[in-house]
């Protein structure tokens, strides 16, 4: 489908398709008042809400020429949750009975027109223009408008499409404009407990190691495609970040071992086919929209089906000041035990949306790993925890914020930054091991806090024992288990080698016992690069 119009949502809906009708005068409104409004698309040049009252909550959305996020109908079909865009500009004359599509692109309202592909395989210019996206380079931290109408039948054909040389060079230079930026803009790899960039640069190493072999393994078993699917249906399965990991940690590794003369650009094509082309697949599926980043979704992280979005948040108890203290108490203590057991790293963090709830919006906020799991840190076997895992339900008015956006990491940015002080309804649940939840009421949220204040203090003296190489291998540790959740979906975790590859060990302690080599390496190999992205090129190399 041709974009052919862009205007201002009047809150975040989902992507509505209807005919367009136009209402010129209020006999307009009278003669529909029997018709099939639901699949409608109003058409009006301005904004006034009683213009349209009669029919407004039945309508399948509503396309104004004139208006501003303040204008009475913005307000109104806001409430109604009437899919909206006010001050639209339309670049072609629309007549009654064209089917267009209201949606939201990097947080503006756009109308598309055309004929959505009626087949498995995309047409030639849905594939076409979404490997133009790949290719084209976005602005200086990587955002480009993502303009593709990726239908479920569109998607799954480009899934299934192979991935060529040329293709995996594209793919790859896509994914190093899209790293670089967020590399400067992070923060310092720095902590006192674990020495960070040594353990980053051996996990990516290592990563780089061993991926191609684990994940033919898991891809043998389930198909990526069909883990991302399964990954999307319910909260607390996965964080978008190990997913994330998967492509960009073992390229990060490739590039490191470039730098350091150990690798050569025109080494183990394959191999880095295999991985690139199984993240592919697996965040298409889980993403769900044919983006492949948050930057290029409009700043936001959506997976989750509206309907478990609904019931979570359904749930919710509004907060008087006691409950809202202990939620954030709550969340405080959860989120440095979750820094903690996984080494320093947000990886056991992970928010997704915001999801529109009428007005306002909720994020998902899942803690993914409280106690054993699939992940089999040995430091966390015999941990008690009351809960293997947490989720919360946060919903709030997103007027409270200048800037929100939730990234590929799973991590909410927001300015003002106190997310929580404008959370005004919250459901808690816990996970048992056995994968069953149940809901935490405000009361409850006290006691969990102390329960997990508790596992914190043996866990932090588990790690204060430990030498300094000692750490660095289980944070290490941490980050190459990435794969473990996908091969226990798959039904193959005791089919993986999950030792260390000897090529990692070899380079400890030289060099990466030592933080200045490591950051030299690091930073040099991702940042400090001549290229304009992270990644060296694949194309025209030999196996």
């Amino acid at each position: 489908m041709t974009t052919i119009g862009k205007g201002t949502p009047s809150y975040t809906f989902t992507r509505a398709t209807g005919l367009v009708r136009w209402f010129r005068e209020p006999q307009d409104v009278i003669d529909s008042l029997d018709t099939d409004l639901e699949s409608t698309i109003a058409l009006v040049a301005s904004g006034g809400t009683t213009f349209l009252s009669p029919i407004l909550g039945r309508l399948g959305g509503i396309v104004c020429l004139d208006g501003t996020l303040r204008s009475h109908l913005a307000i109104v079909s806001r409430e109604f949750e009437v899919p909206c865009l006010v001050g639209t500009d339309l670049t072609q004359e629309l007549t009654d009975g064209t089917e267009i599509v209201l949606d939201i692109s990097d947080g503006d309202g756009v109308v598309r027109a055309g004929a959505e592909p009626d087949a498995v395989t995309p047409t030639a210019d849905v594939s076409s223009a979404w490997w133009s996206y790949v290719r084209r380079v976005g602005d200086e931290i990587a955002v480009k408008d993502f303009d593709v109408v990726v239908s479920p039948d569109a998607l799954d054909a480009l899934i299934a499409e192979e991935l060529t040389d040329d293709r995996l060079d594209d793919l790859v230079q896509h994914m190093g404009r899209a790293f670089k930026p967020e590399m400067t803009r992070r923060s310092g790899f720095t902590s006192e407990l674990f020495p960070m960039l040594p353990y980053m640069s051996l996990s990516v190493i290592e990563d780089f190691h061993s991926y191609a072999e684990r994940v033919a393994v898991i891809d043998a078993a389930v198909p990526a495609e069909q883990l991302g699917t399964q990954l999307r249906e319910g909260p607390n399965r996965v964080s978008p970040l190990w997913i994330w990991m998967i492509g960009y940690h073992y390229l990060c590794g490739r590039e490191c071992l470039i730098q350091m003369g150990r690798l050569g650009r025109d080494e183990r094509r394959e191999e880095i086919r295999t991985v690139v082309d199984f993240w592919r697949r697996l965040t298409l599926a889980h993403r769900g929209d044919g983006t492949l980043d948050y930057k290029d979704a409009g700043f936001t992280n959506r997976y989750l089906p509206q309907d478990v979005v609904d019931e979570l948040a359904g749930a919710a108890t509004l907060l008087d000041p006691a409950a809202s203290k202990a939620l954030k108490r709550l969340n405080a203590t959860i989120s440095g035990y979750s820094f903690l057991y996984f080494c320093d790293s947000r990886v056991g963090i992970c928010d997704s949306g915001p999801y529109p709830r009428g007005s306002r919006r909720t994020i998902v906020r899942d803690y993914l790993s409280l106690g054993p799991s699939a992940w089999a840190y040995p430091w966390a076997q015999d941990l008690e925890p009351p809960y293997a895992g947490l989720t919360m339900a946060l919903t709030f008015d997103p007027a409270s914020f200048r800037e929100f956006e939730i990234n590929d990491w799973g991590t909410t940015f927001t300015e003002p930054d106190q997310l929580l002080a404008s959370v005004t309804e919250a459901a808690v649940f816990g996970w048992k091991a056995d994968g069953t939840r149940e809901q935490l009421s405000p009361e409850q949220w006290p006691e969990v806090a102390a329960a997990i204040t508790s596992s914190h203090m043996t866990l932090y003296q588990r790690f204060a024992a430990m030498n300094r190489k000692d750490r660095i291998f289980a944070a290490t540790r941490m980050y190459t288990s990435g794969l473990r959740p996908f091969a226990a979906l798959a039904g193959v975790t005791d089919k993986v080698d999950w030792d260390f590859s000897p090529d990692t060990l070899a380079l400890y302690p030289d060099p990466f016992d030592d933080d200045t080599q490591a950051a030299t390496i690091f930073g040099t190999a991702l940042v400090a690069n001549d290229m304009p992205g992270s990644f060296s090129p694949v194309r025209g190399v030999d196996s």
